[in-house]
């Protein structure tokens, strides 16, 4: 029998990728052992999406508002995330 297992995202918009960098390296080494991932995806002149990516809810979310703290940023929706980039739903 196969388990699917839930992968839970927190994406938070932040300030520019270089204001921020070292912290999400401290924290991606932090987390590893955990099973959490942390990417970031930066858009030219606007900021940076940074994604936790994790089984455990409660501990992702808990971390996406450690990052909103530390890097000045708010937690958005997918749907913020595809309008900022300039993404269409078709």
């Amino acid at each position: 029998m196969f388990l699917a297992h839930r992968r839970i995202s927190h994406d938070v918009y932040s300030l520019p990728e270089s204001s921020i960098a070292p912290y999400l390296t401290e924290l991606q080494k932090r987390v590893k052992e955990e099973g959490i991932r942390v990417g970031s995806y930066p858009l030219l002149m606007k900021g940076v999406f940074v994604s936790l990516i994790g089984q455990n809810e409660g501990r992702v979310r808990e971390l996406g508002r450690e990052v909103e703290g530390q890097t000045q940023g708010k937690a958005v929706t997918e749907q913020e995330v595809r309008e900022t980039k300039g993404i269409v739903n078709l």
